[in-house]
C-alpha cells in the first residue's frame, strides 16, 4: 500500500505541475516551471503625464526631464534646473472567452498605484553649448498577470497507459511586480539645431526590483489504489520571487530641421539580465480511506539568465502655430529576442528520477513569449498638445491615438487606444494629469481575452 500510495503521489504532483509550462524537473516527481504564468506579457510602462497626454508621441518633444526615456537627446531644451515626480494609477479588466472544453477560466480585474518616474535635471553651459545632466527613477515594465481555472483531468497510469483516476482541479495564480532603473543621463547640443544624448540605465536588485507568482492548486476525485476506487483531494501551492538585475542604455538624438518640424530618434539596446530566482513548494496529498496525509515540500533557488529586447523609434513634431503642435512616433520593439534561460540544468539523476506524468492546464500567452516565440511590434502614435495662455497661467489641451500590438502566443495580439490629459502651469510650478485607454483581444489555445486598460498620471515639475 505504501508503494502504491507514492506512485499515487508522483503521478499527482506531476498532474497539479503541468508540463505546458516548459517545465525544469525536479526529486519527488515534482515538476516546477522556470516561470509559472506571465498573463500578458510584460507591459512597457510610458514615463510622464505630459507625453502620456498625447499618447507617448514624445520621440521628437522630448522638452521635459522624462526626455532621458524617450529621447535623452531632448534633454537639452531645459532651461532651469526642475524637479519632478509622476505617479501612475493602473486597471486592467480582463473578459474570457474560452475555447477549451470543461473548462471555466475566471475573468480578472487587476489594479495597483506606482511610482512611475522621479527625476532631477540641472543645465549648464559648456563653451557656449547646452548641456543637461539628470537623474532619473523609472518605472519601465510592468509584471501584473492573475489567472483563475478549473479544469477537469483523467490520471493516466505510467506502465499500462490505461485511465486509473478523474477529478478536477482549481488553479489560481496572482503574479505581481515590475521593473525599474536607476538612470543617469548627459545630453550635449552639437550645434544650435542638432543635439544628442545617452541614458545609463542601471536596474538594481533592490527595493524588490523583480516580480513575485504564488500559485495555488486545488483537486479532488477519484484514483484507483490497488482494486478500490478511492476518493482523493490535494492542495498544492508554489511561490516564486524573482529578483532583476542588469545595465544597459538610451540613446538619441533631436533635430530642428527648421522653424516648424522637428525630427528625432531613440535606440534602446538589448542586454542580458541576471534573475535570481526562489521557489518554495508543498503539496498535501489525503486518500480518503484512512490512511494519513501526504506532505511534500521543496525549496530552491537558482540564476536565470533573461535576454532583454531591443527597440528603436523615429518621431516628428510639426510646430504648427505658437500654441499648436503635432507629433507622429513609430518605434519597434524585438519581442522574438526576449527570453528567460535558466542558467541552471537539471542533473542526469533528476532527469531520470522526475519522468511525471502531466496534464495542461490554461495558462497566459507568458510561456511562449518567454521562450522567445513573440512576434516584433510596432507601434504606431500620433498626438496633439494645444497651449491655451493667459498672462497668468498656461493651461495646455493634449490628445492622441495609438495603435501599440503585443507579442502574442498565435501572432501578434493588436491593441488600440486614446489618451486625453491637461494641466496647468503656474511660474515655476507645473501640474499635469492624463488618462489613456487601451483595448485589445490576447488571443491563446484556451481563450480569448478582450482587455480593456485605463491609466491614470498625474505629475508635478518644480523649476528652480
Amino acid at each position: 500500500m505504501r508503494l502504491q500510495r507514492a506512485r499515487l503521489c508522483v503521478i499527482l504532483l506531476g498532474l497539479i505541475m503541468p508540463s505546458v509550462l516548459h517545465a525544469q524537473t525536479l526529486p519527488f516527481g515534482l515538476s516546477l516551471p522556470r516561470a509559472l504564468n506571465f498573463a500578458t506579457s510584460p507591459t512597457p510602462v510610458g514615463a510622464g503625464a505630459r507625453a502620456q497626454g498625447q499618447a507617448v508621441a514624445f520621440i521628437a518633444v522630448a522638452d521635459d526631464a522624462t526626455a532621458a526615456s524617450h529621447n535623452p537627446g531632448g534633454l537639452v531644451q531645459l532651461e532651469r534646473p526642475e524637479i519632478s515626480i509622476v505617479g501612475s494609477h493602473f486597471t486592467r479588466v480582463e473578459r474570457q472567452d474560452v475555447n477549451l472544453p470543461d473548462t471555466l477560466i475566471a475573468n480578472q480585474t487587476l489594479e495597483g498605484f506606482n511610482l512611475n518616474y522621479l527625476s532631477l535635471a540641472f543645465p549648464f553651459r559648456v563653451r557656449q553649448r547646452n548641456v543637461v545632466v539628470s537623474l532619473n527613477y523609472q518605472r519601465l515594465f510592468d509584471f501584473r498577470g492573475a489567472t483563475d481555472t478549473v479544469t477537469s483531468f483523467r490520471i493516466l497510469d505510467p506502465n499500462t497507459g490505461f485511465v486509473s483516476g478523474a477529478g478536477s482541479h482549481d488553479v489560481r495564480s496572482d503574479q505581481s511586480g515590475g521593473l525599474f532603473s536607476i538612470s543617469p543621463a548627459i545630453a550635449v547640443q552639437i550645434s544650435p539645431t542638432f543635439s544628442i544624448g545617452v541614458a545609463l540605465n542601471i536596474w538594481p536588485d533592490l527595493f524588490d526590483n523583480g516580480w513575485e507568482q504564488e500559485v495555488t492548486i486545488r483537486s479532488s476525485g477519484l484514483v484507483f489504489s490497488g482494486n478500490n476506487l478511492v476518493p482523493f483531494t490535494s492542495t498544492g501551492q508554489i511561490k516564486e520571487d524573482f529578483s532583476f538585475e542588469g545595465i544597459n542604455a538610451t540613446a538619441g538624438f533631436l533635430w530642428t530641421i527648421n522653424s516648424v518640424f522637428t525630427l528625432g530618434g531613440v535606440f534602446r539596446s538589448p542586454f542580458t539580465a541576471d534573475v535570481t530566482r526562489t521557489n518554495e513548494t508543498q503539496l498535501e496529498l489525503t486518500l480518503q480511506n484512512g490512511t494519513a496525509p501526504v506532505n511534500i515540500a521543496c525549496r530552491f533557488r537558482d540564476k536565470l539568465d533573461m535576454d532583454m529586447p531591443m527597440a528603436y523609434g523615429l518621431g516628428l513634431a510639426a510646430r504648427l502655430t505658437t500654441e499648436l503642435r503635432l507629433a507622429l512616433d513609430v518605434s519597434r520593439v524585438h519581442w522574438s529576442d526576449f527570453r528567460l534561460d535558466d542558467a541552471r540544468q537539471p542533473s542526469a539523476v533528476e532527469q531520470a528520477e522526475c519522468a511525471v506524468l502531466s496534464v495542461t492546464t490554461p495558462v497566459g500567452k507568458g510561456p511562449a513569449i518567454l521562450n522567445g516565440e513573440g512576434d516584433d511590434t510596432t507601434s504606431v502614435r500620433l498626438g496633439a498638445e494645444y497651449l491655451w495662455v493667459r498672462p497668468a497661467y498656461v493651461i495646455p489641451i493634449r490628445a492622441g491615438a495609438f495603435y501599440d500590438p503585443e507579442p502574442g502566443a498565435m501572432g501578434t495580439d493588436h491593441f488600440f487606444g486614446f489618451s486625453l490629459g491637461s494641466g496647468i502651469a503656474v511660474k515655476s510650478l507645473i501640474v499635469d494629469v492624463a488618462y489613456t485607454f487601451r483595448a485589445g483581444t490576447v488571443e491563446t489555445e484556451a481563450t480569448d481575452t478582450t482587455v480593456h486598460q485605463h491609466n491614470v498620471l498625474a505629475s508635478v515639475i518644480y523649476h528652480f
